[in-house]
């Protein structure tokens, strides 16, 4: 039995959470990475294809790496990572 996929509403919901989460960190709407990020999220929402890739924040020397499931029982999830 093939896996339930997330629903667009339920990629929009994830979405605005995740982009919460980046700007209570810290990050701003005008940084590259941000604005890369929002650029897959908007395309997930879109399409709902699985995405699974990296983001850099080279202003905070930071790696985002970015998932973006196609099933519902996973959750979208962004981990920062620190670039030396």
């Amino acid at each position: 039995m093939p896996a339930e996929e997330k629903s667009k509403a339920d990629r929009l919901k994830e979405t605005i959470h995740l982009l919460k989460q980046l700007k209570g960190l810290g990050y701003s709407e005008i940084d590259a990475g941000y604005k890369e990020v929002q650029g897959h999220l908007t395309q997930w929402v879109a399409d709902g294809e699985r995405l699974d890739t990296t983001v850099e924040f080279a202003r905070h020397n930071r790696i985002a790496e970015l998932s973006l499931p196609k099933v519902a029982s996973r959750a979208a999830s962004i981990n920062l990572k620190v670039v030396s």
